[in-house]
């Protein structure tokens, strides 16, 4: 259905793309591509490659707007000839990679990242990718070096920190993951994640004002995240504040969160329900 919907929206586009050469063609497409205009940009991208089958710069682009339009067969595809066409060409292995990432195809993501690290050593964030991805299949030792290199790479790379900070939580490695959780806030402190997280820790640590503090800004950063909520009413119920709690329950219920739906029966009560008492 979206590919059809998308088909429709390239063939009326088509009309405007005038009979050209193929760098014209080409650079029409990348100026909608720069002004956010992916499926204008098709059409233009189409049309050099018509003209000229091989032109490597042309795939590239509509294989990376495809892959952003979520018409990952069609990435493949482009991205495949462009590979093909010259097989050191690093942007291509790597919206290649990401594919295959937004596949779950992690054999063939991780065999390109590490492709892209091999034409390109100095690349942090296929370091970044390449651990991401090994710490999903639970394997958080071997992803470890690898955001470990991202990092060395790139000091200031606060994903990389968080990131990081997860596995080693997965391991059991506290006092690495606050240290590196207290890195990414330094360098970002408006990711309602990384709050989040170091709330979360905070919490499990019995460090309840810090709790507070980081995920009531996470609240206000990203409203819609309902573990905030849960982990400030944790805190409230332990300092026995169960109508501040109780509020925050309802507020993580209502995002369904299932713990707090849970928790909601046992410390929040209704007087409406005492009617048969």
């Amino acid at each position: 259905m979206r590919t059809t919907l998308l088909l429709l929206i390239f063939a009326s586009s088509s009309l405007e793309v005038c009979a050209q050469s193929s760098r014209e063609a080409y650079t029409q497409g990348l100026i909608r591509t720069n002004e956010g205009q992916d499926n204008l940009a098709i059409p233009y991208y189409t049309k050099a490659i018509s003209l000229k089958p091989d032109y490597v710069d042309a795939l590239l682009m509509r294989g990376s707007t495809y892959l952003r339009l979520k018409e990952y067969n069609l990435a493949l595809s482009d991205l495949d000839r462009a590979i093909s066409a010259d097989p050191k060409l690093m942007k291509a292995y790597n919206y290649r990679a990401h594919c295959f990432l937004d596949k779950k195809d992690y054999k063939r993501a991780i065999a390109d990242f590490t492709k892209v690290i091999e034409l390109n050593p100095e690349y942090a964030n296929a370091y970044d990718s390449r651990g991401q991805i090994l710490f999903l299949q639970g394997k958080y030792h071997e992803a470890l070096p690898d955001f470990d290199k991202a990092i060395m790479l790139d000091a200031k790379f606060d994903q990389a920190l968080y990131r990081r900070a997860r596995a080693e939580l997965a391991i059991k490695d506290t006092v690495s993951a606050m240290r590196d959780l207290n890195m990414a806030i330094k360098l970002n402190d408006t990711d309602a994640q990384y709050l989040t997280l170091r709330g979360w820790l905070y919490l499990a640590q019995g460090s309840f004002k810090e709790t507070v503090k980081d995920v009531s800004k996470a609240i206000k950063l990203d409203p819609a995240n309902d573990k905030p909520y849960l982990y400030r009413a944790k805190v409230r119920i332990a300092e026995n504040q169960l109508k501040q709690a109780c509020e925050d329950l309802h507020s993580a219920g209502n995002l369904n969160n299932m713990e707090a739906q849970e928790m909601i029966g046992v410390y929040c009560f209704d007087p409406k329900d005492e009617v048969a008492h």
